[in-house]
């Protein structure tokens, strides 16, 4: 089990009006918790779930309209978070030999087992039924995604 409680900001003349802000890496909190249980001889099923606090981002405050153009108002430097980030991964590991010099597994993984759908990107368009409201776009890259490998360990 791990955690981590920091904080981590920046200051830079004629940003944020010279006010001191969060940094883009800025992850308040950083859970790990990592189980391995050994079921036989040849088979062990491992399980990983992280928790972050979302990263610091700058959204738009506002809009307006400059020549049929809609423009977006900015006014404090990652003053939002994106949402909390999270994922379980699964894995069952199978010794297929082990020798004195060598040993050989397969794995059959999960990557995030419950489907989780952690956004990447959040981006913001006008609303198609009304203009005068905006739409939060939400970015993913993976929901669920399996995986088998076959490892080889030289000593």
């Amino acid at each position: 089990m791990g955690y981590t409680l920091s904080r981590t900001e920046r200051q830079i003349a004629g940003i944020n009006e010279g006010n001191w802000y969060a940094a883009k890496q800025d992850q308040t909190h950083d859970v790990a918790l990592v189980g391995i249980y050994p079921l036989t001889k040849n088979w062990t099923l491992s399980a990983s779930w992280v928790y972050k606090t979302g990263n610091a981002v700058t959204f738009p405050s506002g809009k307006y309209e400059v020549n049929g153009t809609t423009q977006y108002y900015y006014t404090e430097r990652n003053g939002y978070r994106m949402p909390a980030y999270h994922r379980l991964d699964l894995s069952a590991t199978r010794t297929l030999k082990k020798r004195k010099n060598y040993e050989t597994e397969l794995v059959f993984g999960l990557y995030n087992a419950y489907g989780r759908a952690n956004p990447y990107k959040i981006s913001f368009q006008n609303d198609p039924n009304d203009a005068t409201k905006t739409q939060a776009v939400e970015t993913y890259l993976f929901k669920q995604v399996p995986s088998i490998s076959w490892n080889f360990k030289f000593y």
